[in-house]
C-alpha cells in the first residue's frame, strides 16, 4: 500500500498528516519520502488529451485512445529508453518478443497493466513531459497538425 501526496496547499498539507497519522495508527510502521519540487501537473495531462483528441480529428491514426498509445509508444518510450537504464533495461526484457502491434496494445487499457497500459507518461518528470510535448508537436505539426492554439491556452 502506496500513497503519493503532492503538497501545494495548507488543506493538501493537512490531508498528508491526516492519511500519515491514519496509516501510522493501524500499521504502527511507516516509511515516509520527502521531496521538493512538482510533480507532472494536471495542465499538462489535460494538454496531452487535447493533443490526442487534435491528433484523431486530424489523421487518419484512430481515436483519441489510439492517439494516446502512438504517441506513447514512439515518443514517451523514447524518452525513457534514452534516459533510464533500468526502464530500458527493463523494456527490452519485457517486449523484445513482441511485435509491434503488440508493444502499441500495451500503450493502452489492458487487463494486465490496468487502464493506463504499460507505464510511460506516469514515470516521467517535468523535464520529461516537456520533451514528451515538443516531440507530439513536432511530429505532428509536421504532419499537418495545428496546435498553436492549444499550445496558447497552456501558456496563459
Amino acid at each position: 500500500m502506496t500513497d503519493k501526496i503532492s503538497v501545494n496547499s495548507s488543506t493538501k498539507l493537512s490531508e498528508a498528516i491526516t492519511r500519515l497519522t491514519a496509516m501510522y495508527r493501524e500499521k504502527k510502521f511507516v516509511v515516509v519520502s520527502l521531496r521538493p519540487g512538482k510533480d507532472r501537473t494536471l495542465d499538462q495531462n489535460a494538454l496531452w488529451f487535447a493533443f490526442y483528441k487534435r491528433i484523431s480529428e486530424m489523421t487518419q491514426l484512430g481515436d483519441p485512445s489510439e492517439c494516446r498509445k502512438y504517441c506513447k509508444l514512439h515518443h514517451g518510450v523514447q524518452i525513457l529508453l534514452n534516459e533510464d537504464e533500468d526502464y530500458r533495461a527493463a523494456w527490452h526484457r519485457t517486449t523484445k518478443h513482441l511485435t509491434y502491434g503488440e508493444k502499441l496494445d500495451l500503450m493502452g487499457d489492458c487487463p494486465l497493466l490496468g487502464p493506463d497500459g504499460f507505464p510511460v507518461t506516469s514515470l516521467f518528470n517535468r523535464a520529461q513531459g516537456v520533451a514528451y510535448t515538443d516531440r507530439i508537436v513536432a511530429d505532428f505539426t509536421a504532419k499537418g497538425v495545428f496546435f498553436g492554439d492549444l499550445l496558447g491556452e497552456q501558456a496563459a
